[in-house]
């Protein structure tokens, strides 16, 4: 227990780093935290394998008992936007392997300690698929608090990190793209965005997965923090991406993005009660 207690109390540490605390809403609203680390889940809620083979068809879903959060794909099928919990690490892909990139669509560009890719050394993480892309096929995934279909909680933050296939895209010419560089301003982000228990949005945060524009150049290789209290009270949390590499056919760039340590305010004198019959 002790042991337990002070990996969350680091991670939210980590988070907090980057996070005001709103002391009117602290006042208004009593609360301790709880967090989403996704190494306490059911063994039917992690992916079969890297591949995520069980992502289709099997009426996957996933429930965290620390925040109530939970999510599954839509139309139980993870290719039509979805999240899912996994533990695989980093892959290299090479434009001669990139056509078997579905092989191993759920890698994470990240190998912690334990050679797992989740922040802090934990074994699980989170891979979202989608976008809101009008030129794809699939949607961008929500997240949300499955206690009741009214619950509404504030999400302090969050981890994210690059997937291998994604990162692959980035540097290296598969065919379907350019590699991201300063001559082209290239950029890649992730865009939360609060949603209230009626789909209302609450507010935005972006957060870079990569960017050569303005004079920043980067590529998240590691877990960055992301600030996520200006959103406020919320129901769910939608998961949106943009790409700077984007075409005729839409978003060159693969949509996932890894996250991890979601850290969530739980009212004081309450607890999280997860159901799935009120996942999104």
């Amino acid at each position: 227990m002790m042991k337990k207690t002070f990996v969350l109390a680091t991670i939210i540490a980590g988070v907090l780093s980057i996070v005001a605390c709103n002391k009117t809403n602290h006042e208004k609203f009593p609360f301790y935290q709880e967090v989403a680390t996704f190494d306490n889940l059911g063994s039917g809620m992690y992916a079969a394998d890297v591949y995520g083979d069980n992502l289709y068809g099997h009426g996957y879903y996933w429930l965290d008992p620390n925040t109530g959060l939970g999510s599954k794909p839509v139309g139980d099928q993870y290719n039509m936007g979805g999240t899912a919990v996994g533990n695989f690490p980093a892959v290299v892909l090479t434009p001669e392997t990139a056509h078997e990139w579905y092989k191993s669509q759920l890698a994470v560009d990240f190998e912690n300690l334990r050679g797992f890719p989740g922040y802090n050394n934990t074994e699980h993480c989170l891979i979202s698929f989608g976008c809101s892309d009008p030129a794809k096929p699939y949607t961008a995934p929500t997240i949300n608090f499955t206690d009741t279909d009214t619950t509404t909680r504030v999400i302090d933050g969050l981890f994210v990190c690059n997937t291998s296939y994604a990162l692959a895209q980035m540097t290296t010419d598969f065919g379907s793209g350019a590699p991201m560089s300063v001559a082209n301003k290239g950029y890649f982000k992730v865009i939360f965005t609060g949603l209230d228990a009626s789909g209302r949005e609450t507010g935005q945060v972006e957060a870079y997965l990569a960017n050569y524009r303005e004079g920043n150049t980067f590529i998240l290789r590691q877990w960055m923090p992301v600030q996520l209290t200006s959103l406020g009270r919320i129901h769910a949390l939608k998961i949106d991406l943009e790409s700077s590499d984007t075409g005729a056919s839409g978003m060159n760039t693969p949509a996932y993005v890894a996250i991890d340590c979601i850290v969530v305010r739980i009212d004081e004198g309450t607890k999280a009660v997860p159901n799935k019959d009120n996942i999104w």
